[in-house]
């Protein structure tokens, strides 16, 4: 779990699996509310392929005791969100690993054509994409707070 010095892995495959905490109040009908995504971006997940879901809890405080974890791929991730008046947006993932969390990574905008830099989406295009993401989203840990 820990970086121990090791480098960012850039690639994400389709299929990787990647996990985020919630509330119990996050969920509403059997699906997650577009809130418990945060609405500016660089939203902190796990890569599966760097951990196990129970890590994403890991607190020395005990700070995320009860809370739940959802899953989803890469894949799941809208690749473009449009709007009708204002540039369109593309989403992709980036390894960035922490000292203490070596698997985080963030969901990251930019503006199409794509500069690889971040790009904070208007508050329509984040809420769309928030809306298409929740319904990718799965339960791996139910929270009981």
């Amino acid at each position: 779990m820990y970086q121990n010095d090791r480098e960012a892995v850039p690639g994400f495959d389709g299929n990787e699996l990647l996990y985020l905490r919630y509330y119990s109040g996050h969920f509403s009908g059997g699906q997650l509310l577009p809130a418990a995504i945060r609405s500016q971006m660089k939203q902190s997940v796990n890569r599966g392929k760097f951990s196990e879901p129970e890590d994403v809890l890991f607190s020395e405080t005990g700070e995320y005791d009860g809370l739940g974890v959802v899953e989803f791929r890469v894949a799941d991730i809208p690749r473009k969100v449009e709007q009708p008046d204002g540039p369109t947006y593309v989403f992709f993932m980036r390894h960035e690993p922490q000292a203490t969390n070596y698997s985080h990574s963030e969901i990251w905008s930019d503006h199409f054509p794509p500069t690889g830099s971040f790009k904070s989406p208007s508050k329509t295009v984040s809420l769309e994409f928030r809306i298409r993401l929740c319904r990718s989203i799965r339960v791996n840990i139910e929270a009981v707070r």
